[in-house]
């Protein structure tokens, strides 16, 4: 079966060839800090004698890799290629820090960038975020510049399934939380509703063109379509389920109708943490695909998720970065493999990946074992 239509299969909660295995967007590749160049991603290349790797492109945030090594993705049976989204590139400002779009601020530490200003913190009236600097133009050509050629080539070309990443315009709560600060957004949710809807529907109204623009440019030769809205934390999410209703549900839907309005590639979203009282909302609303499974998070294990949301939405993810692949053995880490597979491997619903970003640590021999495992074992009919 060709990669595109076994992606495509599972999404659709049909039984493929095998498994589909995605690695490669931003939120389920591997972490490279500049500052630690021997760990995960070119420590993987060495490991597999591959040394003539192509400078990494790395994440604004998370410094992951986005131009995973073409001869990696063919071992690893990846069945998903994604187009880079270009758009404005960050800026110098002061300090070291780097300003990138609605003004958003990012600084060095460790092995990661952090916020280190909220450029949006002290407004406190709706007069001031309407007439924010910081909104970009949304008839700006740049979002969608030389995206229809390499859609179309990529499409034409090969038989991987294409996907696109939507920033600007694909995230809520993480755009509000890098230009507010986390407390200030949620406080203003509770208390100043009137500053939280002015920000949410202006920002929609932005973003509604410029997701229009990219997707018309290339909705006729893409598969998936990734947006974000993070909001769960470890035991569950940054608010009560009321208020995940009331405040981010139906602008939820209103990113998925518009990208659905564009192309009939599937969506995929985001949103790590204990999500798990939001995906039947999310699938009520038309999401298509839930990512990424992070399993040690509560009541987002393997069991519970197939058993309750395995027939209404696709699964994305649930192999575990955080224990099972820096701290396990290449031994364990097939096991844990094939008790996935068997779990949410029948009757299709199930895209393999990482449960986020592999971490620094990593050990490659690993991350090979995870990905040999899912091809060995990832046949239908599945036998484990």
């Amino acid at each position: 079966m060709k990669p595109r239509e076994r992606v495509l299969k599972a999404i659709n909660h049909e039984e493929p060839d095998r498994i589909p295995i995605d690695f490669g967007a931003s939120c389920w590749t591997i972490v490279d800090a500049p500052s630690m160049p021997e760990h995960a991603y070119l420590r993987l290349c060495k490991y597999l004698g591959i040394d003539d790797y192509e400078e990494p492109r790395r994440g604004p945030l998370m410094n992951e890799v986005d131009n995973v090594d073409e001869r990696i993705l063919e071992k690893f049976g990846v069945d998903t290629r994604y187009l880079p989204l270009e758009g404005h590139p960050l800026k110098e400002v002061d300090n070291g820090a780097m300003e990138g779009p609605f003004g958003c601020r990012f600084k060095p530490v460790g092995y990661y960038n952090s916020p280190d200003k909220y450029n949006w913190r002290d407004y406190n009236t709706v007069k001031e975020i309407e007439d924010s600097p910081f909104w970009p133009d949304p008839d700006d050509p740049i979002y969608a510049e030389g995206l229809r050629e390499k859609a179309k080539k990529l499409h034409e070309n090969t038989d991987y399934a294409i996907g696109i990443e939507l920033d600007p315009g694909g995230g809520l709560a993480d755009n509000m939380t890098l230009l507010f600060g986390l407390d200030k957004w949620l406080m203003n949710m509770k208390l100043r509703p009137d500053l939280y809807y002015a920000w949410i529907n202006k920002y929609l109204n932005v973003t509604d063109k410029i997701v229009g623009s990219i997707l018309t440019t290339v909705g006729d030769y893409i598969d998936l379509v990734v947006i974000y809205n993070d909001l769960g934390t470890q035991q569950g999410l940054f608010m009560s389920h009321d208020d995940y209703v009331k405040f981010f549900k139906p602008y939820e839907a209103r990113l998925i109708q518009n990208v659905k309005k564009h192309t009939k590639a599937k969506v995929i979203m985001h949103s790590c943490g204990s999500i798990w009282s939001i995906i039947k909302d999310r699938a009520e609303i038309g999401l298509d695909v839930q990512n990424p499974l992070q399993p040690l998070a509560a009541n987002m294990n393997a069991e519970y998720l197939k058993k309750n949301f395995g027939d209404i939405i696709c699964l994305h993810g649930g192999i575990d970065i955080q224990r099972l692949l820096p701290f396990g053995t290449p031994k364990t880490i097939r096991e844990e493999v094939k008790r996935l597979i068997g779990i949410f491997g029948p009757g299709g619903g199930w895209i393999a990946a990482p449960s986020h970003n592999i971490e620094p640590e990593t050990p490659p021999e690993n991350i090979v074992a995870m990905f040999d495992a899912l091809q060995e074992f990832g046949c239908y009919p599945i036998k484990v």
